[in-house]
């Protein structure tokens, strides 16, 4: 008779056969898998598209050469203040943007009449463009360091995220060579002014700055010493225009000033594409398998039944806090239970808001600590809702964590839909979405003026994405959703390619597919892709 330790030896001596006495295979979970693909292509940020603080300046000439019909002198430039008039169609044209703001100096041996500062108050814009007069000489230099003083003051008061988006504009308009008090000035010291002007704005890291001059023609002379002053005068302003990033233009009488179609608005900046994800709300990634989450809470719906919660219901309690985010914040010392409605701080009338998109409630965000107005509070291009549901931090950027220690730092993993807690390669090579990303260059854009304007084109597939046999439920605000319905969202973090770490913008595209569909290749287009603010 064989005894117990014999028949053990036996035994373990049959299975080291059967599996090979090297190396034994891997025994992981069989699992059948329904799978989806987006495809298709995306435009990064458009400068038209976007909000951004336009902050424009109108230094405008009233030396006595302009003339002045008031006081009978017909004989100058523009004696019936036709500048003024332009300056005043332009800000009417674009005071209805609320980002945008208006400085106006007139000048002429002094700057006479000021807003002192940026403003929108069209009182304070219309009486400092009222009874204008025309008067004395041309201190171009008196004038520039109003200007400096002015810039600078409103860049030091303004906040450090919405400087690096602001566009700074000068516009300066001049009938004459410089000359203040019968004493000419040297385009040396002008210019320097000038730069001084630019150094100082790019020092505070300003999104964009121009310096537009311009020269309004009617008082130079056809003889050869009218055509040497026109000439001084467009070598000065030219100057100007040049050191301030800037244009210069001439006009040939006062009739033909017209700002609204040679100032341009635009903060020109091509945006990069710092971070990109696909995701299946009812997918969770587990340790061996992925599972299903109907009602994309978080929670998959094995463990609702193990907690007692609806599958169907991402906040069974109805207390504005999803049952994923009682349990996982739930605490010794702070409780929270997702059968109990009576635990919640949230406001009957914040329960079910989402004010940024992100996917975290904004009484969930409360409670988090993260910003309900932020999509992404920490700025590494991960929404603050992902981060939640995968596990890693919303409040600390993820650029070299890696939890599980394989290799594969977090935000990589968050990006192909693996668990950020399992270091098998095996199954995170075959759960993980694939990303085939291409650079197609830049596209011409119309917007409506003859101003050129360019996008970047991206051409992506998303692979390898699972579908879950989900339970159709109906969600408190009426939206139906059938058995077999997936919800995928494709978000983009763009960053503007000068300022890398500023906080991204973001766009998403929203797809719902269904696991029995016969065709589970999805093409997004730009147009799918919203703006979320």
């Amino acid at each position: 008779m064989i005894n117990r330790q014999v028949l053990i030896r036996i035994v373990v001596f049959s299975l080291l056969l059967l599996f090979g006495c090297s190396k034994s295979p891997d025994l992981e979970w069989a699992q059948s898998r329904s799978k989806a693909v987006l495809s298709g292509s995306f435009l990064t940020e458009s400068p038209d598209e976007i909000n951004f603080p336009v902050k424009v300046l109108f230094a405008i000439d009233c030396s006595l050469s302009m003339g002045d019909e008031e006081f009978g002198i017909e004989a100058g430039s523009d004696p019936y203040f036709l500048r003024i008039e332009a300056v005043r169609d332009f800000i009417d044209e674009y005071n209805s943007n609320e980002d945008t703001s208006f400085a106006v100096m007139l000048w002429s041996n002094t700057v006479f009449e000021s807003t002192n500062g940026f403003t929108k108050d069209p009182v304070v814009l219309d009486a400092i463009l009222t009874d204008v007069h025309n008067d004395t000489t041309t201190d171009y230099l008196g004038t520039l360091d109003e200007i400096f003083v002015d810039l600078r003051d409103d860049i030091v008061n303004s906040n450090e995220d919405d400087r690096i988006r602001s566009k700074y504009i000068v516009v300066f308009l001049s009938d004459g060579v410089p000359n203040a008090q019968g004493q000419s000035q040297a385009d040396a010291d002008i210019w320097n002014s000038v730069e001084d002007i630019t150094d100082m704005t790019d020092e505070y890291g300003v999104g964009s700055f121009n310096f537009h001059t311009f020269l309004l023609l009617g008082n130079f002379g056809e003889d050869a010493s009218g055509q040497a002053q026109q000439a001084e005068a467009e070598t000065t302003l030219s100057g100007m225009a040049e050191r301030g990033n800037g244009q210069f233009r001439l006009f040939e009488n006062a009739q033909a000033i017209d700002f609204i179609n040679i100032v341009d608005m635009r903060l020109t900046v091509e945006y990069d594409v710092k971070y990109l994800v696909a995701y299946n709300y009812n997918v969770r990634p587990g340790i061996e398998k992925v599972y299903t989450d109907s009602d994309a809470d978080g929670l998959s719906d094995a463990e609702e039944l193990q907690y007692g919660t609806d599958p169907a219901m991402r906040d069974t309690d109805s207390d504005g806090f999803s049952d994923y985010f009682e349990i996982k914040v739930s605490s010794p010392g702070h409780e929270l239970d997702p059968l109990d409605p009576t635990d919640s701080n949230c406001d009957a009338g914040a329960v079910g808001i989402d004010s940024d998109n992100d996917g975290l409630c904004d009484c969930e965000e409360y409670v988090k600590g993260t910003n309900r107005l932020v999509v992404d509070t920490d700025a590494d291009g991960i929404p603050d809702g992902i981060e939640f549901l995968t596990g890693t931090n919303p409040l600390e950027i993820e650029h070299t964590t890696d939890t599980d220690f394989d290799g594969t730092v977090d935000w990589l993993e968050v990006q192909r839909h693996s668990n950020v807690t399992s270091n098998d390669p095996l199954i995170r090579q075959r759960n993980s979405y694939s990303y085939d990303i291409r650079d197609r260059g830049l596209v011409q854009i119309n917007q409506g003026t003859e101003m050129e304007s360019y996008v970047r084109r991206f051409d992506f597939t998303v692979s390898n994405i699972d579908l879950a046999g989900t339970l159709g439920h109906t969600d408190p605000d009426g939206t139906i959703w059938h058995s077999g319905d997936n919800l995928i969202r494709f978000f983009l973090a763009e960053v503007p390619e000068d300022s890398p770490d500023s906080p991204p913008i973001f766009r998403m595209a929203e797809i719902v597919v269904n696991i029995n569909d016969v065709n589970k290749i999805i093409t997004l287009t730009p147009g799918d892709f919203i703006l979320l603010e």
